[in-house]
């Protein structure tokens, strides 16, 4: 992919004082971004607990005797 960056010549200049090219750069601060973003990833595991959680409500709920049928009907009332 080839991408055309507009960089201000105030910070090229800073860039160049330190040292750095602007490719690598722009090639740090995406690793940077990246690693970042894949830290915020959720585990397998914190997935599973979830699942696991949420099954375990379900099973507690309960529309007695009523339908979805019913309840659609109802809502249609109003």
């Amino acid at each position: 992919m080839q991408v055309t960056l507009n960089i201000p010549d105030g910070l090229a200049a800073r860039l160049e004082a330190r040292g750095l090219t602007i490719p690598s750069f722009v090639e740090e601060m995406l690793e940077k971004e990246a690693a970042e973003n894949l830290s915020q990833l959720p585990t397998k595991d914190a997935v599973s607990a979830a699942i696991d959680r949420i099954v375990k409500r379900r099973e507690h709920l309960s529309l007695d005797s009523l339908k979805i049928r019913d309840l659609i009907d109802e809502g249609r009332r109003y």
